[in-house]
């Protein structure tokens, strides 16, 4: 009977850990389809971006390195940012040019692990970070249509989830 019991408990441990050298995740997901960056930064332009870009990653590490549970250095980041650069570009028209504020996008999304998402409104970026369930029968079922939030939070790599929006 307790070597049953012993089987069982390693059966179980060896499913729910993860397999050797598998990392885990930090998902961050930024609304910035207001602006959301420092003025300082974006009329920087390319080097602006990069810095804003390594502010970001700085944040995200260093509260993952003030986090007890998280002392592993194994933890990845990955940071997407959902933004309307038509709409941004228009409000920012005061304070620089077209062209920098291109640029600041150029060095921002040179940034490791981040991703610049254009979308076409806040709607869209909303849908796209929590995702919606679209209306599709087969066999009498829905079939769920996952987003970004929906798709990576539930992954057992997934230690953090950030969200940064308006």
């Amino acid at each position: 009977m307790e070597v049953t019991v012993w089987k069982q408990a390693h059966s179980t441990a060896s499913r729910e850990s993860k397999p050797i050298g598998q990392k885990d995740l930090a998902l961050c997901m930024i609304d910035g389809t207001r602006s959301v960056f420092s003025t300082s930064y974006i009329t920087e332009g390319e080097v602006g971006g990069r810095k804003a870009g390594q502010e970001i990653i700085r944040g995200i590490v260093n509260y993952l390195a003030d986090a007890s549970s998280l002392q592993d250095s194994t933890v990845k980041v990955s940071i997407s940012i959902y933004i309307t650069k038509t709409r941004l570009r228009n409000d920012l028209a005061s304070i620089c040019p077209r062209e920098q504020f291109d640029n600041f996008f150029v060095g921002l999304n040179e940034t490791p692990y981040l991703n610049i998402v254009e979308v076409n409104s806040k709607r869209d970026a909303d849908k796209k970070i929590q995702g919606e369930y679209l209306q599709v029968t087969l066999n009498f079922s829905n079939v769920p249509h996952p987003e970004h939030l929906q798709l990576f939070a539930d992954l057992p790599q997934a230690v953090r989830v950030f969200f940064s929006g308006l």
